[in-house]
């Protein structure tokens, strides 16, 4: 069942179909384009996605540093507490797995200040479950080869009953394919990138003013699309829009 952090709050899951795909930068990018957006990392074998934004030296609160005493999380005290990338408050992923009961307070209050951008990690735990818990979609980025679209069906396969949707980087396979053969519904294609140019494995941090143009692009079409009837209606993990298993 999925629950909604905050009433009119929209809650968005990106995670990687496989490593090296630049989900981490697609999240970053998504929470850029959105009117008002917060920024949630619980990936905590990706390093941090404030090492990424570089910001790992700006001062404010990461999860480890988080202490919440049960009941409501003020919103505003926690836009206040922590680091911003530009306009974006957010919360990066530092040591170990936050508890699922902290998770779920805080996407309730950060639901409370706009679209909240959750960057999901790909094994399940009870950490993710918390915050797929609250998600209206999560995002599935996968390249388009043989490979990725496998491990990328897997991690869709191991989400629960919340709708799934894939962005495909171009490869030997065509994108309605892919997500036939993801079982996601398709929301997006990227073309294709090196992972320098998607923001992985970069020497350069990925900077606000300086994002992937075909990932904006991307991100803008995917954030207005969300607000359809169509996009709301994306096949659950339950049902037969998965594809064929």
């Amino acid at each position: 069942m999925v629950e909604q952090a905050a009433r009119g709050a929209t809650v968005l899951g990106v995670v990687g179909g496989s490593g090296g795909v630049g989900a981490s930068t697609f999240a970053a990018v998504l929470a850029a384009g959105a009117q008002r957006a917060v920024l949630v990392d619980l990936d905590g074998v990706g390093g941090g996605i404030d090492v990424l934004l570089g910001i790992e030296a700006v001062p404010g609160a990461r999860w480890s540093q988080v202490r919440l005493g049960g009941g409501h999380l003020d919103p505003d005290l926690l836009a206040a507490g922590l680091p911003r990338w530009g306009p974006v408050p957010v919360l990066a992923a530092d040591a170990g797995a936050p508890p699922p009961t902290s998770v779920g307070t805080v996407l309730d209050a950060a639901g409370e200040l706009g679209t909240v951008v959750v960057n999901l990690p790909r094994g399940p735990c009870a950490t993710r479950d918390a915050a797929l818990s609250r998600c209206a979609v999560v995002i599935v980025v996968a390249v388009a080869s043989v490979a990725g679209l496998a491990a990328a069906r897997a991690v869709v396969a191991a989400l629960p009953e919340v709708p799934a949707g894939l962005v495909v980087r171009r490869g030997a396979v065509t994108p309605a394919e892919s997500g036939r053969l993801v079982g996601a519904a398709l929301m997006g294609v990227a073309p294709r990138f090196s992972g320098r140019r998607l923001g992985t494995h970069c020497d350069r941090p990925l900077h606000p003013s300086r994002l992937p143009v075909p990932l904006v692009r991307v991100a803008a079409g995917l954030l207005d699309g969300i607000q359809t009837p169509e996009a709301r209606g994306l096949p659950s993990a339950a049902s037969g829009g998965r594809g064929t298993r």
